[in-house]
């Protein structure tokens, strides 16, 4: 799953997912996203997502709160701070520690997939574009449409 650098890769392949089929691609992005381990001890196969900052805290279901966990880390760390958890366990490696922060922080995040649905985050562009015209545009009328009157 890359990240689009022009709206272009967005126009193509698009599919209409039911809910729970969507939710499996985000899951399955984020798990492989770690090459299918744990983030924390990479030597298991992440089987869970674990909440950086725990539910119970406050964390949401953001991909930036996410990272794959196997069932006896994640069930391990519980609703612990993940970072004085992890600096704590037998396992624990500077560079994993990056990663993970570095997956955190990322600019390419936050789109909240729980079960209050995704903010729309988008806005109308009036603006010309050398890609897109108004006669490309199909004839709209009513209520809702962006025509102007």
């Amino acid at each position: 799953m890359g990240i689009a650098n022009d709206w272009h890769e967005l126009m193509f392949g698009l599919e209409c997912l039911q809910k729970g089929n969507a939710k499996r691609r985000f899951r399955q992005a984020i798990k492989y996203s770690f090459g299918g381990l744990c983030a924390y001890c990479r030597s298991a196969r992440a089987t869970t997502l674990d909440h950086i900052k725990p539910r119970s805290q406050g964390g949401e279901n953001l991909r930036s709160n996410l990272v794959p966990a196997c069932q006896s880390c994640n069930h391990s760390k519980g609703s612990e701070n993940w970072l004085v958890w992890y600096q704590r366990q037998e396992f624990y490696h500077a560079i994993a520690q990056e990663l993970i922060e570095e997956w955190i922080s990322s600019p390419y995040q936050d789109f909240d997939y729980d079960e209050r649905g995704i903010e729309p985050r988008t806005e109308v562009c009036h603006l010309p574009s050398p890609v897109r015209v108004e006669a490309d545009e199909p004839p709209s009328v009513g209520e809702n449409s962006l025509a102007v009157a």
